[in-house]
């Protein structure tokens, strides 16, 4: 019931979603801005691939989710294994977009 908390998504004026999903739906918008060219309407391929890393965090989110429920820890650590997987990839897009000028590229996690 606790772990349930990691992936709420919050519903109405009341409720915030839980800290993981916003920081999954902030990542998507981050990518957007960073990633979307002024010149050209459609999305671009790194758009739609830093979007798939976003799923695949989400999904590591549940996943340890499930774990902790589970009390499962070798599954939990596989989980996160795959999650920071999933966030380094999707630093190393954003982070051909990133200039000086725009700040410090983001570092792996390790």
């Amino acid at each position: 019931a606790e772990a349930a908390v990691l992936v709420d998504p919050g519903s109405g004026r009341d409720r915030l979603p839980s800290p993981a999903v916003d920081a999954m739906l902030k990542m998507v918008l981050f990518a957007t801005a960073m990633l979307t060219s002024p010149n050209y309407s459609g999305p671009s391929r790194e758009m739609l691939v830093s979007r798939f890393y976003v799923n695949e965090a989400f999904y590591a989110i549940r996943e340890i989710r499930a774990a902790i429920e589970a009390r499962d820890a070798s599954k939990a650590l596989a989980a996160w294994d795959f999650g920071k997987d999933s966030w380094n990839s999707y630093f190393v897009i954003l982070n051909k977009s990133i200039v000086e000028k725009v700040g410090d590229k983001f570092v792996e996690i390790v």
